[in-house]
């Protein structure tokens, strides 16, 4: 259990990007695959390592 809450945030992340994007397609088909795309930029940014030593 203890390691299923460290992905808690990721979890919600992903949840609240599909959440969005099911909105989205129910009011026009190509603003939902506008809102899967940014959310997939958005998800890759957070996911990114920032700073440190290559």
């Amino acid at each position: 259990m203890k390691n299923m809450i460290q992905y808690l945030p990721f979890i919600l992340i992903v949840l609240g990007i599909i959440s969005i994007a099911v909105g989205a397609f129910m009011i026009i088909k190509p603003l939902g695959f506008l809102v899967i795309g940014m959310g997939l930029f958005a998800l890759a940014y957070i996911l990114v390592p920032k700073g440190g030593n290559t």
